[in-house]
């Protein structure tokens, strides 16, 4: 039976050593940067950026002349007017056109030099978009991570208040065998056990729920999901926790992806306005075209029909000429479309503004949690040492008879609550020193 037992034990070593090795370490930064390189939504925003950039590079573009060829053949039968003579003929004849036309627009009311700057700006705003999506995605997977870490906690915390609860079950069973206890103690401590169990299924659940949300925040393929092993660890006491509001918030503001998305579309829009301000103006452009073709019809006077080539030649035509497009009256659609342009950029003024307050309070409000937050970690950590001593003492005097079993219940509670409100406030503490950071201007994922 001992060798048994010995095979067995060295059976469950080795499966044991295989599923250790077998969990893939994810620290919080590997986490982001393969969410930034396998995140679909940031996909997105990257061919977002790549079509503004080619809509930049069309603008300018559009500055050049246009050229165009054209050629045409046909073969006409029956009654039909001739192309060189323009008589009409009953003869079955071959044709060909051809032309290579060009147009230059001279002057559009800076239509043109307008809009290359609009796409300047709609790229500018694309760039900006995508990391702002980057830090966006980066803080999700923050938040996300930490959740997991905390579930991670929460089902530490109530393994242990289980482990406990059995020890004082198996105690109960005992004194109430050599008469020390009442039964009604051991139904109290059985339906603590029963109670606590749920606790732990329940907390076992939510860990597992967002962990699935980080993997598909993250895009992680469901096999490699189960093999993640999130790492915890301590906020760094000695942080640097100082923080001064308003020069913070000069210097991130200048940076700040959120606020150049807006700056760049309020730029935008002031060229929508000039652009539609070019309406107004008339339009001058410069035209050219050549012009040539062949007619089986043509000959010469001995009545052979004059060869392909040599009929390109003498039937080539030539045009240079200028027009201007006055405009006079559209149903005031070009004056309508400048008031909305106008509006427009108002509205995106506007946006701008609020913008920067909305991140100048986010500042103000995340620096005042740091602190608070801090505060917090100290004092429920000084308290998480009292109720655990408060729980020994109280583990002593049941043992000793001094006090009942629900006594004993409410200090063993208050110091679970009091460990989960530990955790819940380490971690937020160590989210807003995270915050704080990029305020000043540091990407944590990218240390």
């Amino acid at each position: 039976m001992t060798a048994i037992r010995k095979i067995v034990g060295i059976i469950f070593l080795f499966l044991l050593v295989g599923f250790t090795q077998g969990q893939e370490s994810w620290s919080l930064n590997k986490c982001i940067d393969y969410a930034l390189e396998h995140n679909l939504t940031q996909h997105t925003y990257e061919l977002s950026q790549q079509a503004a950039t080619i809509d930049a590079a069309q603008s300018k573009l559009n500055l050049l002349p246009s050229l165009s060829a054209s050629s045409s053949a046909g073969l006409s039968i029956g009654r039909s007017v001739d192309p060189n003579t323009n008589d009409i003929v009953n003869t079955e004849f071959f044709n060909n056109s051809n032309s290579l036309s060009s147009s230059l627009a001279v002057f559009q009311g800076f239509v043109q030099q307008n809009r290359i700057a609009y796409s300047k700006f709609r790229l500018e705003a694309a760039k900006w978009e995508k990391v702002n999506h980057q830090d966006d995605l980066a803080f999700s997977i923050l938040m996300t991570y930490y959740d997991v870490i905390y579930y991670q906690g929460m089902v530490a915390i109530a393994r242990e208040q289980l482990r406990l609860s059995e020890i004082n079950l198996k105690k109960a069973e005992i004194l109430i065998e050599t008469g020390l206890k009442a039964k009604m103690d051991l139904a109290e401590m059985q339906a603590t056990y029963e109670k606590e169990k749920l606790n732990l299924l329940q907390s076992e659940n939510k860990l597992e729920e967002v962990t699935l949300r980080l993997g598909k925040e993250m895009n992680l393929p469901a096999e490699r999901l189960q093999q993640v092993q999130i790492e915890g660890g301590e906020p760094p006491v000695a942080a640097d926790m100082s923080v001064v509001a308003d020069s913070l918030y000069s210097s991130f503001v200048a940076l700040s992806p959120y606020v150049k998305i807006a700056e760049a579309e309020w730029q935008a829009s002031a060229k929508e306005v000039a652009i539609s301000r070019g309406q107004f103006f008339p339009s001058v452009y410069l035209n050219a075209s050549i012009n040539t073709g062949y007619y089986e019809t043509y000959r010469d006077a001995d009545g052979r029909t004059i060869s392909f080539r040599d009929q390109l030649d003498n039937n080539r035509s030539q045009y240079v000429g200028a027009s201007i497009a006055i405009p006079i009256f559209a149903r005031n659609q070009v004056r309508s479309q400048f008031r909305k342009a106008k509006l427009a950029e108002e509205q995106a003024r506007t946006r701008l503004e609020n913008y920067r307050q909305t991140v100048y309070y986010e500042l103000l409000n995340n620096s005042r949690d740091l602190q608070a937050f801090f505060r917090e970690y100290i004092q429920t950590g000084k308290q998480v040492e009292a109720d655990q001593l408060a729980y020994r003492v109280a583990q002593r005097k049941y043992d000793e008879g001094l006090i009942d079993v629900i006594e004993l219940q409410a200090v063993k509670n208050r110091l679970a609550k009091t460990e989960g409100q530990r955790l819940l406030v380490q971690l937020q503490w160590e989210i807003k020193l995270k915050v704080v950071d990029f305020y000043k201007g540091v990407r944590f994922w990218e240390k």
